[in-house]
């Protein structure tokens, strides 16, 4: 409990008073005795250890700055390696200054991150330990940064993995207390079409092997930093990729252009920068981190950043969606019935919903998409407890059976969905859980051949559901195949005009056409059958339109819309031809008159005026026709075109004329 006087302090720095108690953050085995826990604390980290054997109280309470973070919702990690804690969190109050730390024995003798900018700008989450026999241990960090190396006016995130070493102590003067192995690198997860969509790392689950043996292996889900961009993508990495990048050409930032250019080789000095301490190493007289010279240590100071990305253990994602944005993500290895391991991961969504996923090669398919709780929100936490999925958000708590294999009704249904948990058992005429027994138990994760294994099924129909609906609504028909292995399409009436597939079924739009009969057929492993029928049906009889009366109105409204425009044309051009008439009949009653003067006056003391375009288009149109206006021939027309070439106004030529294109 935090005592009051803490919690009054957290009120007075402006926190809410539900922000102001112990959240947990750490709770990690520290030996075989005793457990490491760590919490908020009222936004003044706190650890201390608790007796396994009396589980009673929380001992020997010391300071969790630098192992816990100050804010609940601020996410960090840890992870307890060879009996020491390493910790990615923040260092001060405000959140502001990130770092990874190696916390043991006394605050000032940590080894941590420097505080430059380009060593880490965010938390890192999801660490892990890995190590072989021939050099230190190694432990993983994960995490989203905002990248120095783009010229642009977005800040763009990249997400990257950094790697320390367990051995490390630090220089002996320069990076004092800081990490000398720091390196990190580009974790590149491609999205559709392998464009570079996918640049925030949500979360990361750490698949060890069981009994340490082998290699582990890393499940990242990434997604769009962009907004409107709901896209989601699995990639799986594995250690010794990235330790191959680690070991390949550093990046030199550039200043002046603001870009990342490789560090020639000739320009790293030996010992390699950032190099764990391997036997070979001590076989150089490099005993620790302690006796590597300066300019080792100045190098990898202003050099943490790899020059080449981490690729996918495939070379692309397992699993990329355009309509999901998962959240977190944890995984497990289970065995089949034939006792081969398959990895089964579960995705935790952002409106709360949960994909259950098994990875066959270099594919990840989903088996379940469950609903969690009865609103949507997003899903924050997940653990694994033996067979059960425990699912928090920010409001409730839920847990979900990992081996639900009841819901597979038939043999083909528990074979097709091709989950190594699940078997069918001709004994008990259900999909049951296996738990590696054999006795009359099918199953056929890598190619699902139903016919095969399971006996002819009669072909039942789905009960047909009746749906009551409206004029003009929008009516979603669900469709659930049994699993993510089939390929569903619907059958409708021939009359339908509008209609939207969706995830999770069929959306029509209510039109007297679209009454009648629905079904969705699935099709799995050359079975095909019938899983939802429905039939569209008026509500109430005045819901229904006659179609004759429909059609009619049509019509009718088509003619008079016709008619109408035929009448507002005609008066149209009479209006204009009265328009032109009248400036006509103006110019003829002023005395407008274009051709000579006649004998014994005087011709004109100035220029004649411009003519306007109505001027330049009459004579034309006039000389077209051959005929004046009301049958006389007009003044201002002097000569008839002597060619069809000029039209003369007073001896000067107007215009050049085509008779062809007139």
């Amino acid at each position: 409990m935090v005592p009051e006087a803490h919690r009054q302090n957290c009120r007075k720095k402006g926190k809410k008073e539900d922000e102001c108690h112990n959240f947990v953050q750490i709770l990690a085995i520290a030996n075989a005795s005793h457990l490491l826990t760590c919490g908020t604390f009222a936004f003044d980290p706190k650890c201390g250890v608790i007796d396994v054997s009396s589980f009673q109280q929380v001992e020997r309470l010391e300071s969790g700055r630098g192992k816990c973070p100050f804010e609940p919702a601020q996410r960090s990690a840890a992870v307890m390696a060879g009996g020491v804690l390493y910790a990615a969190t923040v260092k001060n109050y405000l959140g502001t200054e990130p770092i990874i730390t190696r916390a043991v024995g006394r605050a000032e003798d940590w080894i941590r991150t420097d505080t430059l900018p380009s060593w880490l700008n965010a938390v890192a989450l999801s660490p892990a330990e890995w190590g072989d026999e021939d050099g230190d241990d190694e432990i993983y960090f994960f995490f989203t940064e905002t990248s120095r190396a783009f010229d642009s006016y977005e800040r763009i995130k990249v997400p990257r993995v950094a790697r320390v070493c367990a051995g490390d102590l630090g220089g002996r003067k320069t990076l004092q207390q800081r990490w000398t192995t720091f390196l990190k690198a580009d974790l590149l997860c491609p999205g559709p079409e392998h464009g570079r969509a996918s640049s925030v790392l949500q979360d990361v689950a750490v698949l060890r092997p069981e009994l340490g043996a082998g290699t582990p292996i890393f499940y990242g889900i990434f997604s769009s930093q962009w907004e409107g961009a709901a896209i989601s993508a699995v990639c799986a990495f594995r250690p010794q990729d990235i330790r191959t990048v680690m070991n390949g050409p550093f990046r030199e930032l550039k200043h002046d252009c603001n870009r990342g250019l490789p560090v020639m080789d000739n320009d790293v000095p030996q010992p390699r920068p950032g190099e764990c301490i391997t036997n070979n190493m001590k076989l150089r007289h490099f005993g620790s981190s302690l006796s590597l010279p300066d300019r080792v240590l100045t190098f990898i100071r202003d050099h943490p950043l790899m020059d080449r990305p981490v690729f996918p253990a495939d070379g692309h994602p397992l699993l990329v969606t355009t309509d999901t944005a998962y959240l977190r993500v944890v995984a497990h290895r289970v065995t089949s019935l034939s006792g081969k391991e398959y990895d089964v991961l579960y995705l935790g969504t952002e409106d709360g919903h949960l994909h259950r996923a098994v990875r066959i090669g270099a594919q990840l398919s989903v088996l379940e998409d469950l609903a969690l709780f009865p609103e949507p929100q997003p899903v924050e936490n997940m653990k694994l407890y033996h067979s059960w999925l425990l699912v928090g958000s920010r409001t409730e708590v839920t847990q979900v059976n990992t081996t639900n294999c009841g819901r597979l009704q038939s043999c083909s249904e528990c074979i097709l969905a091709q989950d190594p948990v699940c078997a069918w058992s001709f004994r008990l005429d259900e999909c049951v859980a296996h738990a590696g027994q054999h006795r009359g138990l099918v199953q056929d994760i890598e190619s699902a051949d139903v016919s095969s294994l399971c006996p002819k099924e009669p072909g039942e129909r789905p009960v047909v559901f009746e749906v009551p609906v409206a004029t003009a609504a929008h009516v979603v028909l669900p469709c659930s195949p049994s699993s993510a292995w089939a390929s569903c399409v619907w059958h409708q009436p021939s009359g339908v005009t509008v209609l939207t597939p969706r995830r999770d079924g069929l959306e029509v739009v209510v039109t007297p056409g679209a009454m009648g009969a629905y079904a969705c057929e699935c099709q799995e492993g050359g079975a095909a059958r019938v899983v939802a029928a429905y039939s569209l049906v008026w509500g109430s009889q005045r819901d229904a339109p006659s179609r004759a009366h429909t059609v009619g109105a049509g019509l009718a409204g088509f003619f008079l819309g016709v008619l109408a425009a035929s009448l507002t044309l005609l008066l149209i051009g009479r209006r204009q031809q009265r328009r032109r008439q009248r400036e006509l009949l103006a110019r003829d009653k002023v005395g407008l008159d274009l051709g000579a003067p006649p004998s014994g006056t005087t011709s004109y003391s100035q220029d004649p005026p411009s003519p306007s375009p109505e001027d330049e288009r009459l004579p034309l149109a006039l000389a077209k026709r051959g005929s004046g206006f009301g049958g006389f021939s007009p003044p201002f027309l002097l000569d008839p075109c002597p060619s069809p070439a000029h039209i003369r106004l007073t001896g000067a030529p107007l215009a050049t004329c085509d008779e062809t294109s007139i």
